[in-house]
């Protein structure tokens, strides 16, 4: 079953939250049906189930796994369950309804546009058997409910639809013909567009012919005998006689036929167009002087009418925005479409100054976007030219002024001095911190406002050596599913790393090169987005490199307008600077692992990889400060030097390295074993009783005793003896006193016989 399909079907019938089913009645006819107490209407989405209808429980949601529903979405089919109690699958299923466990539950599926979306169910706290006619008949149930939320989804659209046409100010209205065209439809809008009631215009109060004048009664009489000619489509304009005004619509309308070309119906969109005829007269009248002088002066000019919506413009306005002026559309709302949406907030809070009259003027500049894609820069004045007898405003007029130099100019010398600041604030907050990850996490919200990008990320190479990495520093916090938030996750950990590079950015850093993709889908480089993840239209990949090798990248994306080589160029001192800094901090971690290396060389025997004498005293001087009973031995090969004559100074290197494995493995996790030097090793056991130390220490011994060490072909034997002192109390003296008393418990143990432990006197 394909979940995400499913859920994407919950989604479009609207099923979440939006539609409201009205079906607790059925809920209640079926709980009386079956004679059981609980009965619902669930939705089976990705978390929980949603009751949408019920009966006998106020219950809201349920935990999808703990939902018996669930088990009908994922099998599609019915579902009854007697007695949950002796059923293996529910009997720790920990879901109450009304205080009481599901005991009976009956459900089947309801399925729509062929996914099975969630269950009407039957339940009952007591076990209970259901007969196959009444199953059968919950089935039939569960259909008619599919075919309901069908229905319900179409009448919740056909009320939205019918919803923003009444708020619109376009009125629809429909025709049927039966001899005659008979108005059978007209919104509720009528009134406010036509000056004339809708029950009035259907009921025949009214004729909608007779609110218009002479001729626009012959132009509409004209256009409904086209259409019962055969004519399909028909535009004109009407004069209509309000009671308080003369209003001007203009009707679109569109004729439907049967398969033997008769008509059956008409349906037609009349919109108010008074005010735009208005401004066309009047600006006809009064305005052509004016208009000729300002085309003259290369000026822009706008006249918007504010109770129309409407704002005529002359040519050189179009000319400044690469628009033909035959196909101007006059609507204020094609002009605001235009506008740079970061400018546009400050573009209207200075108009609606104005006309609120806070300011004697409309004077502002901002971005509208050319033709060909650009974004012109434009200065405009404006100034309330007609008010209504109220003092209302209902006109504005003005100029536009290409200023596209000017402020290309200005903002990108504003541009420059802020990303010097930028650059230093990166140096700074990396030396405050001495991190460079914080310092570019720092920096990124003002690279994305800087480069007036959506998104952007800066990152790092690591490992050359090996598989080549790029570490993310910082990225720009995109979340869209559960696979970005473990990716994000990752990122907050400072554990994230794109290893693929046969892609966009990648290419950045395989060629070395800048990338600049204004259309990702057309680029050879692009592999496109991950699901669900936010569209990248426009790209700028900006390699850091250090003497021609690429170190790192930044990856800038979603620009409002196309990115160039001049970005790129712009934005090369801060690449420089970070190029500065990763190779800062190179050498940073490189003089730190040297000094590590140097430590480790400087406590370390080169041989066996053990503590050597100096850093095992270190190490066991700082037990002392924390432990009370501690057991010191000195471990001696015994006859070491009859290896060394016998095969060889290797074969002796070799003896000591494995002496060293037994003795870390069995001692190591107790506490301290370093070796002393020659064929000596001492060995610092902490928290052990005498008993259990002597335990450990013969373990050791007897380990080494039984081993038969393997060097080429030789097979080699080998012993130990050992030396231990003891303390119960912390060190009261230097370490090495006790070194000296474990070495004569060492000398006596080589004394009697050698192959064997021997304490301090007086301890064991």
């Amino acid at each position: 079953m394909d979940d995400s399909k499913r859920l994407k079907t919950i989604d479009a019938f609207m099923l979440n939250s939006e539609l409201n089913l009205d079906l607790d009645d059925l809920m209640t006819l079926l709980a009386e049906a079956y004679n059981v107490p609980i009965v619902l209407l669930g939705i089976v989405g990705r978390h929980e189930e949603v009751i949408k209808a019920c009966h006998g429980t106020d219950i809201k949601t349920i935990p999808r796994e703990h939902a018996f529903c669930n088990r009908v979405v994922d099998s599609g089919e019915a579902l009854v369950v007697s007695d949950a109690n002796e059923d293996e699958r529910f009997a720790r299923n920990p879901i109450l309804i009304n205080d009481n466990k599901v005991v009976f539950y009956a459900g089947t599926p309801i399925d729509v546009d062929g996914e099975t979306i969630g269950a009407v169910c039957l339940i009952d706290n007591q076990p209970r058997k259901i007969e196959n006619e009444n199953l059968t008949l919950l089935k039939r149930i569960g259909a008619l409910v599919s075919k309901h939320i069908a229905l319900s989804r179409e009448h919740e659209m056909l009320k939205r639809e019918h919803g923003l046409i009444e708020k619109s100010p376009i009125v629809l209205a429909t025709w049927n013909f039966d001899n005659s065209l008979k108005l059978v439809y007209i919104s509720k809008n009528a009134r406010a567009v036509l000056g004339a009631e809708a029950a009035d215009l259907l009921n025949g109060n009214i004729e909608l012919i007779d609110l218009m004048c002479d001729q626009s009664d012959a132009d509409f009489t004209f256009a409904m005998q086209a259409h019962m000619e055969g004519v399909e489509s028909h535009v004109c304009r009407l004069k209509v006689s309000a009671p308080t005004r003369t209003i001007w619509v203009s009707m679109i309308s569109t004729a439907s036929f049967n398969d033997d070309g008769s008509l059956v119906s008409v349906q037609a969109f009349l919109f108010d167009t008074s005010d735009q005829k208005y401004v066309e007269d009047k600006l006809n009248e009064t305005n052509q002087r004016m208009r000729l002088l300002l085309e003259a002066s290369e000026l822009g000019t706008w006249d918007w009418n504010l109770k129309a919506n409407v704002n005529q413009v002359n040519k050189r306005w179009c000319e400044i925005v690469g628009i033909d002026y035959e196909y101007y559309d006059s609507s204020y709302r094609y002009t605001r479409q235009l506008i740079h949406p970061a400018d546009l907030m400050q573009f209207e809070q200075h108009l609606e100054d104005h006309i609120a009259g806070k300011s004697q003027v409309f004077n502002t500049s901002f971005r509208m976007q050319h033709a060909n894609g650009s974004w012109v820069w434009v200065e405009s004045y404006g100034k309330i030219v007609e008010r209504d007898t109220n003092g209302k405003p209902i006109r504005i007029a003005g100029i536009h002024r290409d200023i596209t130099r000017r402020m290309e100019s200005e903002i990108f010398e504003r541009k420059k001095t802020q990303l010097l600041q930028f650059i230093n604030k990166t140096r700074a907050s990396y030396l405050e911190s001495n991190d460079l990850t914080l310092a570019c996490q720092t920096v990124l919200p003002e690279l994305i406002d800087l480069s007036d990008s959506q998104f952007a990320f800066i990152a790092q190479m690591q490992d050359h050596d090996t598989e080549p990495k790029l570490f993310i520093h910082a990225i720009s916090e995109i979340v869209w599913d559960s696979e970005s938030f473990s990716q994000y996750s990752e990122y907050k950990n400072r554990n994230l790393y794109f290893t693929s590079f046969d892609n966009l950015f990648g290419k950045v850093i395989v060629s070395g090169e800048v990338i600049i993709a204004n259309s990702p889908k057309n680029h050879p480089a692009s592999r496109g987005t991950p699901k669900g993840h936010p569209r990248i239209n426009r790209f700028l990949g900006l390699p850091i490199k250090i003497k021609d090798r690429v170190v790192g990248m930044i990856g800038l994306a979603n620009k409002f307008e196309s990115y160039k080589p001049s970005d790129a160029e712009f934005f090369q001192p801060f690449v420089d600077a970070l190029a500065g800094l990763f190779y800062a901090v190179d050498l940073e971690r490189a003089r730190a692992d040297a000094e590590e290396r140097l430590r480790k060389l400087a406590m370390t025997d080169p041989l066996t990889g053990l503590l050597n004498r100096r850093s095992f005293l270190d190490e066991c001087n700082r037990i002392a400060q924390t432990h009370k009973q501690t057991a010191v031995a000195i471990v001696d090969i015994d006859y070491f030097k009859s290896i060394n004559d016998t095969y060889g100074h290797d074969a002796g290197d070799y003896a000591l390295k494995e002496i060293a494995n037994i003795n870390q493995s069995i001692c190591n996790e107790h506490g301290v074993v370093a070796r002393l030097g020659g064929e000596e090793f001492a060995i610092v056991l902490v928290d052990k009783t005498p008993n259990e130390a002597d335990q450990i220490f013969e373990s050791l011994r007897e380990t080494i005793n039984s081993t038969q060490f393997n060097y080429k072909t030789d097979r080699i034997s080998l012993t130990i003896s050992i030396g231990v002192s003891y303390t119960m109390d912390s060190f009261e003296v230097d370490f090495s006193a006790y070194l000296s008393v474990a070495d004569q418990a060492l000398y006596e143990a080589k004394s009697i016989g050698r192959n064997r432990v021997c304490w301090q006197p007086g301890i064991r």
